[in-house]
């Protein structure tokens, strides 16, 4: 038992350490995104950060003592209302932003793939599910939903994915709720849902349907399933907890983590021969769900292909990579091999050449930056699979893409708490002495950090599975917080530390700092005027290799939906061939009027083209034309378009494009339609009313320390005391 005491109050400190180090990154993350650099100046941004995270943690401190002068019956409805709160949330996500799009990536090539299987009930000729396997059981559970939509004559798929992923983030809350509620009482179960609600990240990405949204309930269930089967020790949820993570493992493979942390945990906390015949039980089971997915994959037609498919340690050596992500030049490396055993050499061998030149500096400076990628920002890289909408609105701007520094900005406040609240969550054990459901969070959070930093790829999104431990752990760490506030309170300075006009003064220094924050960002957010781009069609994808010519042969011709007024159209161009003039042109087809026509050279490429025309009439089909005016012989434009990658997909449903007149399939150019207008970054109102947020919270605050009564009425110092004497009941 000292052993085992010993060791775990070393991981306690490791644990502590390692989010120290990303709650310090999580606080100058944003400044090196370049997208942010203009907006957010360096300095201001991190103590402002630092300022409104504070705010945060003084509002949950609040509100916690408040909800522990309401009855049961009463925290129990509040939960209901923000349950409420949730669902109206993503409801307005799922139809406001209808128009958004799955990409021309991963969730996008399962999109296109479950849509094929829905029309011939039969794989696909692509070959992305050979060279990524791993994508096989999430296409052919988009395509079971997909046929259930259609049995009963409903085909908005979109819908259907969106609403799928919301029923998944849902039951995953639900669970975590329920789980405080059975470990502590009403009053944390609600304060979880508070804490759900402000990790935004969770819902921006219903609109993405894949591996790591489907499979956000599982963490919860999983944590759920175990601490069930601790409190009752009866070996069927075991069972349903091998198979749950069977199946997980079959949607997101990444899951696995949760293995050998539990692994870990049991060994802590049961005697070794019940920990090994739990963890047969779990492997048994998940092996069986595997074979049974081999199956219904050959079913389908779905094939390995030894030539094609992917080497694991092609992602380790992607993590060794310039910044640790994903690149085309690796993934060419790999994919040229003719067999597996050539895959895994070349692969092996990239990788000792990488850790050679890179020494131990190098390894260091490479892994900050891929924890920085996976832990430091709170947004999870959410923006970075919504830019395609048939309706990019002002709206889906601020949130969704150009314009989204202030919502990342935002989210970046919520999350400094989160890992703030998580680090206390390790001083649990040095007060309490045991092994508790906290300690197996940190472990698989722990792992989860150790190997995307140190020995997968590193991505944004891939800290997203597990956000919902983060939030567990953060309502344990809030717990701790608040016993050490109370401890302090009763025990110490208590008239120095406690005294209403100590705490009052903290509140309205904290006050004046927000007003003062706000009168400086005032002229640079609201009032600055700088070019601002209102985008009707933003198709920024270009796939595969090919082109569309443009040439003395040939014309092009994209056609496009003007809802809105706009000033500029732009295009990119793959390469140009030989010298030539050219002609850009926008018309109305209908009344046969051109709006703009202008002649240029292309001197670079390849590169984007823009063009500013003037006033253009809204409201009915335009036609934006190039034609090749004169040039050397066999001179040609190639421009960029969306055309075949691993399968067709029309990126731009409110046009296509033409060549010599003739429309050429799902095709589109790589082009957009905006208007642009001087103006500020936000509109005065919105300016102001996002920082009365704050200022209520603060207030908020302060009524608390007005109202609560701290000899006979404040129920928070009844619980500190509680805590203290072990008399709180701990169901799990």
């Amino acid at each position: 038992m000292r052993v085992k005491r010993i060791l775990i109050y070393l991981f306690s400190i490791a644990f502590a350490g390692c989010f120290l180090s990303v709650l310090a990154v999580s606080l100058v993350y944003p400044l090196m995104l370049k997208q942010h650099s203009t907006l957010f100046p360096a300095m201001p941004t991190a103590l402002s950060l630092a300022l409104f995270a504070f705010i945060v943690v003084l509002f949950l401190i609040a509100f916690y003592r408040w909800l522990h002068r309401r009855s049961d019956r009463a925290s129990r409805r509040i939960s209901i209302s923000i349950f409420a709160i949730m669902l109206l949330f993503e409801a307005l996500l799922i139809f406001v932003f209808h128009g958004i799009l799955p990409p021309i990536i991963d969730g996008g090539h399962t999109y296109a793939e479950a849509l094929y299987l829905l029309a011939h009930g039969q794989a696909s000729d692509t070959i992305y599910f050979k060279v990524y396997p791993n994508n096989i059981p999430i296409t052919l559970l988009r395509y079971f939903l997909y046929s259930l939509g259609s049995w009963v004559h409903f085909s908005s798929y979109m819908l259907i994915d969106r609403f799928f992923c919301a029923l998944m983030l849902n039951a995953g809350i639900f669970i975590s709720w329920r789980l405080m509620k059975k470990r502590f009482d009403e009053r944390t179960a609600c304060l979880y849902l508070i804490i759900a609600l402000t990790c935004l990240p969770l819902f921006f990405y219903i609109m993405y349907f894949y591996t790591d949204t489907v499979a956000i309930a599982f963490p919860a269930l999983l944590l759920y399933l175990w601490a069930v089967y601790a409190g009752s020790a009866k070996i069927r949820y075991i069972v349903l907890l091998g198979l749950a993570l069977g199946i997980g493992n079959l949607i997101r493979p990444n899951l696995i983590l949760f293995l050998p942390a539990l692994v870990i945990y049991m060994f802590f906390v049961l005697n070794w021969k019940k920990a090994m015949i739990n963890t047969a039980v779990i492997l048994v089971l998940i092996a069986s769900t595997l074979f049974a997915s081999h199956g219904v994959a050959r079913h389908f037609g779905y094939t390995a292909d030894p030539s094609l498919s992917m080497p694991s340690i092609h992602w380790v050596m992607l993590g060794l990579s310039r910044d640790g992500g994903y690149n085309a030049r690796d993934f060419a490396l790999t994919h040229t091999q003719p067999n597996q055993a050539l895959k895994k050499q070349a692969d092996r061998a990239q990788i000792v050449t990488r850790i050679k030149q890179k020494g131990m500096g190098g390894l260091l400076h490479l892994w900050g930056v891929k924890a920085a990628r996976t832990w430091g920002t709170g947004a999870r890289g959410y923006y970075w699979y919504t830019h395609l909408s048939t309706h990019p609105t002002k709206a889906y701007q601020y949130l969704f893409n150009h314009r989204n520094q202030m919502t990342v900005y935002i989210i970046q406040v919520f999350y400094i708490v989160e890992i703030f609240l998580l680090i206390f969550s390790a001083l649990r054990f040095f007060r309490t002495k045991k092994a508790d459901m906290n300690l197996l969070i940190q472990i698989c959070l722990f792992g989860n950090f150790i190997f995307n930093t140190f020995v997968w790829e590193a991505e944004p999104r891939y800290s997203l599975l597990f956000t919902p431990l983060v939030l567990l752990g953060a309502v344990f760490g809030f717990r701790e917080l608040a016993y050490w506030l109370g401890h302090i309170k009763l025990e110490k300075v208590q008239a120095k530390l406690t005294g209403k006009r100590v705490r009052m003064a903290l509140a309205g220094a904290t006050l004046a700092a927000v007003l003062l924050c706000a009168w400086a960002g005032f002229h640079a957010y609201a009032q600055a005027q700088s070019p601002q781009r209102h985008y009707l069609i933003d198709q920024r994808y270009s796939v595969g290799k090919k082109g569309m010519t443009v040439d003395a042969h040939h014309c092009i011709t994209q056609t496009f939906d003007a809802s809105r007024p706009f000033n500029r159209v732009s295009f990119h161009v793959r390469n140009v061939i030989g010298e030539g003039r050219y002609r850009v042109s926008v018309t109305d087809p209908h009344s046969g009027r051109r709006f703009f026509s202008k002649e240029f050279v292309p001197k670079h490429a390849p590169g984007r083209h823009t063009f500013k025309i003037g006033p253009a009439v809204p409201g009915s089909e335009k036609h934006m034309n190039i034609t090749q005016i004169r040039g050397n012989p066999g001179a040609a434009l190639n421009l960029a378009i969306s055309g075949h990658g691993y399968e067709q997909r029309d990126a731009y449903p409110g046009g296509y494009l033409l060549q010599n007149g003739v429309r050429k399939g799902q095709k589109d150019l790589q082009f957009a339609v905006y208007q642009v207008e001087k103006g500020a970054y936000l509109s005065k109102g919105s300016y102001i009313l996002l920082f009365t947020v704050p200022v209520l919270m603060v207030l908020f605050y302060m009524y608390t320390v007005l109202t609560m009564d701290q000899n006979k009425s404040d129920r928070l110092s009844t619980l500190n005391t509680r805590l203290r004497k072990g008399r709180v009941r701990q169901t799990f």
